[in-house]
């Protein structure tokens, strides 16, 4: 066989022997030596190297590296997928790309040893295609990794770079509850308050409160309607999903002109670890938003500290009952408090929320004042000294020492403390308005209604601040129109038709007046403040013996320990009985009621001016 093959090559068959033997044994010319020399070294490398790539072709190893690389892509899209509502643990995305990286070099020899046939898998069993199938598969597949390239790069370079968007403006948008469970409404509601708080640290952008926020809850209204509506540069919206003490946050941020989105992102912590979540939320806003943060303000944002979970869970279960304003829920939510305090009572933000919950009860009458002060002003006091950069805290404080204690200049001081950490704060912007008011001080009142109306302008809370530095400051028509503002916004609101009463009387309405007290009086059930309210306006209209049958279930309210001194004071002071509505004053001071605050820029207290007693009694107050 070797001989054959090499007589056949050179063609030598029929030549005589010594013919071959002489033409076997001539030498060859010397570039042709050379050139074969080279020939002997490098073509079987290159034969070799062509052989391997062929062979990588022909058993499909290329084709099987790009399909991989376009399945993987797609399964680490439905992994974030599904982490995006699914309480998976945070490191599921990566996990799911180790192993996948680890499976491509397997895919790679599974293909070069096993080929798929019309009969089934086989080993090293080449398969026939056509050239024109084989192209248009090639094409399909490098335009598929061509794809999935585009996207890593745009993702890695013109996503982190080109999304990012000047935004001076933003509200937060109720959080939707992946649960599905409306027992844990409280926790959602108070991840939102969270959020929207600790965005607000940020001085140069204006957050708009969660109170106004909330009205788009269930709206089918567009981002760029509300984005309009409320005069924001951009929506954050996003979800939470609790699975025992693992929380999922996801959030996505949108310009609110174009609906186009800037940024997304699934925040997954642990209970204790809750407001680190808040804080990196922030952070990652503040990055694609390009707003300067202060170092002061940054440092805030970095400060985190772990949260005792029972008691985190209770102070959110009793800030939203307190948030209820009704009598029943308000005294549920500080007990609530009262439990979040007893397990942890390093907690600074479970002390600030009980103060303001015990002062507002105070101040709604569903408590009385003097019997809840020494508490109040002990978790006041016991949250400033935990956490003296907690505006929470700075707000209770005030809160307590003005509406509980009368201490004005203490109150100014902490709310002007509260504000210089947060001038974003809702709370320190209302009650320093109304503070400002009740001291005759009008136009930085009605500045600072107006800021606090600019971060929630679809409340009712806000629109009376302003409606009462207003009417305090002697401007009744505007006072008015500011009240009927607030009552559209919210017809049920008994408040909204008190206050409406008051600055009508002042504008000749004071059948109107009695009317608008009437629908208060209706709306809360007969509670004590509307009631005598009422009785002090009948007495002012002329209708006395309606007047005095109010005078009698006041005071009977009264003896039972279910109304005020002042209350009584109110409607002595609506039939002129200008002897007894002090009497019943001085008695309101030594109940610490917070309503007492109105006499001295109250225009339904002009009656007793001129008065020693009244004026004494002014003086005694501490103005």
């Amino acid at each position: 066989m070797l001989c054959k093959s090499a007589i056949g090559a050179t063609g030598t068959l029929d030549m005589p022997l010594a013919d071959r033997l002489d033409r076997s044994t001539a030498p060859a010319p010397r570039i042709l030596q050379r050139r074969s020399t080279r020939g002997n070294i490098a073509a079987p490398r290159n034969l070799e190297r062509m052989s391997l790539l062929s062979e990588l072709k022909r058993r499909n190893v290329y084709r099987v590296a790009a399909l991989y690389i376009i399945v993987g892509w797609v399964v680490l899209q439905v992994v974030d997928l599904f982490t995006s509502f699914m309480p998976l643990p945070e490191w599921t995305s990566q996990l799911v790309f180790v192993l996948l990286v680890a499976g491509f070099p397997v895919s790679l020899v599974l293909a070069w040893a096993i080929e798929l046939t019309p009969e089934g898998l086989r080993l090293d069993a080449p398969v026939d295609r056509s050239p024109t199938s084989r192209r248009r598969s090639d094409l399909l597949l490098v335009g598929g990794v061509g794809v999935v390239l585009g996207i890593g790069i745009w993702n890695l370079v013109g996503g982190s770079v080109g999304e990012s968007v000047e935004v001076r403006s933003i509200v937060v948008l109720p959080l939707d509850n992946l649960m599905n469970d409306p027992e844990q409404a409280y926790f959602v509601e108070g991840m939102h308050e969270a959020l929207i708080t600790e965005l607000s640290k940020v001085e140069a952008l204006r957050v708009i409160s969660r109170t106004s926020a909330m009205k788009y809850l269930d709206s089918d209204k567009s981002v760029p309607e509300i984005g309009q509506e409320l005069g924001v540069d951009a929506v954050l919206e996003g979800s939470v999903l609790r699975a025992g003490e693992t929380v999922r946050v996801t959030a996505q941020l949108i310009e609110a002109a174009t609906d186009r989105h800037i940024w997304a992102d699934n925040f997954d912590r642990e209970l204790t670890d809750i407001l680190a979540l808040y804080a990196e939320v922030t952070r990652e806003i503040v990055d694609r938003i390009r707003i300067e943060v202060t170092p002061e303000q940054a440092a805030r944002l970095a400060t985190t500290a772990p949260v005792d979970p029972e008691a985190y869970e209770l102070y959110l279960r009793g800030t939203f009952l307190c948030e209820k304003w009704a009598p029943q829920e308000m005294l549920d939510g500080i007990e609530h408090l009262r439990r979040a305090v007893a397990a942890d009572p390093e907690y600074a933000l479970a002390h600030a929320g009980l103060a303001i919950c015990l002062q507002y009860a105070a101040f709604f009458d569903y408590i009385p004042p003097i019997e809840i002060l020494r508490e109040a002003m002990a978790a006041a006091n016991r949250a400033v000294e935990l956490d003296r950069d907690l505006t929470d805290a700075w707000v209770a404080f005030a809160g307590v020492r003005y509406y509980l204690d009368f201490d004005f200049a203490a109150s100014e001081l902490a709310l002007e403390r509260a504000l210089s950490l947060n001038p974003s704060h809702v709370g320190a912007l209302t009650h320093f308005s109304w503070q400002l008011g009740e001291a005759g001080r009008t136009k930085p009142a009605v500045e600072a209604a107006r800021k606090a109306i600019a971060l929630d302008p679809l409340t009712t809370g806000t629109r009376t601040t302003l409606a009462q530095a207003l009417y305090l400051g002697g401007d009744f028509v505007a006072a008015k129109d500011a009240y009927e503002v607030m009552v559209d916004l919210d017809p049920t609101d008994p408040s909204g038709h008190y206050y409406l009463g008051w600055a009508l009387e002042q504008t000749g309405g004071v059948g109107a007046a009695v009317t608008s007290l009437e629908t208060a009086v209706e709306l809360s059930g007969r509670e004590p403040l509307y009631l005598s309210g009422l009785g002090r306006l009948l007495g002012v209209a002329g209708r006395l013996d309606e007047a005095r049958a109010i005078q009698e279930e006041i005071q009977a309210l009264e003896r039972n320990g279910l109304a005020d001194p002042i209350h009584v004071a109110l409607v002595h002071l609506g039939l002129r009985n200008d002897v007894e509505a002090i009497d019943w004053l001085e008695k309101a001071y030594d109940t610490r009621n917070s309503h007492l605050l109105y006499i001295k820029q109250g225009a339904q207290f002009d009656p007793l001016r001129g008065d020693p007693r009244f004026e004494a009694l002014i003086r005694r107050m501490g103005w």
